[in-house]
């Protein structure tokens, strides 16, 4: 099984390793951990049913008992309005950004950054019983294109959610990122047809990481965005090319 920063290839590695994220935090950890999703890594990587984390001693574990719904899906539904809105209210300029940190810090400051709030839905949803992994996503055809969301397994089965657009996969069953990968016209229904061509292309790379919250090794410095990040994205009219010397 591929795993690392390389595994979308040099040019979204060299990106990987540029991220805003403080050297040796967790979110750098995720990413070196991340498994490539393939017709090889499929079965393992969807193998068995998970076991529940305890997260009742996280500080979040409150707050998430108040997003309990009727059900699985509601639960998770309340989640992710709850983050999306969060995002969507977000408006701070990317010098002034801050990366990383506890869930709980993400929280407090707000955020529109896909990796923070990933790792904040997923929290939640683990709170409330439900299993739920890191999915990084990259468009291999163009430049700067990628997206971090969430699987959580829910109705026996795992099914992709967006945490900062909101979105739940679910055809009368959750939909998994292997499944949106193989076959996009799957999301059309959730993600809307003037969005629809941007958004599915994300998932033309996938990869997995587990995320275990309660693990006292997990380093949650926080950060600013890096010289690599501010020049991204204040000089962002890159039409989709490689333009920092990735691809060398």
């Amino acid at each position: 099984m591929r795993r690392g920063y390389d595994i979308f290839g040099r040019a979204y590695g060299a990106m990987l390793r540029s991220d805003p994220h403080a050297a040796g935090s967790i979110d750098h950890e995720l990413i070196r951990r991340m498994a490539l999703l393939d017709a090889d890594s499929r079965a393992e990587l969807y193998a068995g049913v998970p076991i529940p984390r305890d997260l009742r001693r996280h500080e979040l574990y409150p707050m998430a008992q108040g997003l309990r719904g009727a059900n699985e899906r509601q639960s998770v539904r309340n989640a992710l309005d709850t983050t999306s809105a969060i995002a969507l209210a977000y408006d701070t300029d990317i010098g002034d950004m801050v990366f990383g940190g506890t869930e709980r810090a993400i929280l407090a400051r707000g955020t529109d950054w896909c990796a923070d709030m990933a790792r904040v839905g997923a929290v939640l949803l683990m709170c409330l019983g439900i299993p739920a992994r890191i999915v990084h996503l990259a468009n291999p055809e163009m430049a700067y294109h990628g997206h971090v969301v969430v699987e959580a397994y829910y109705e026996g089965a795992w099914g992709v959610c967006d945490f900062i657009y909101g979105y739940m996969f679910h055809a009368g069953r959750p939909l998994s990122a292997w499944e949106l990968q193989c076959n996009r016209e799957l999301m059309q229904p959730t993600v809307g047809e003037e969005f629809f061509g941007e958004y599915a292309g994300l998932y033309g790379c996938v990869a997995i990481s587990d995320y275990d919250p309660m693990n006292s090794a997990n380093d949650y410095s926080e950060s600013r965005a890096n010289e690599y990040t501010l020049r991204l994205i204040r000089e962002g009219a890159h039409g989709g090319h490689w333009f920092m010397g990735e691809e060398s």
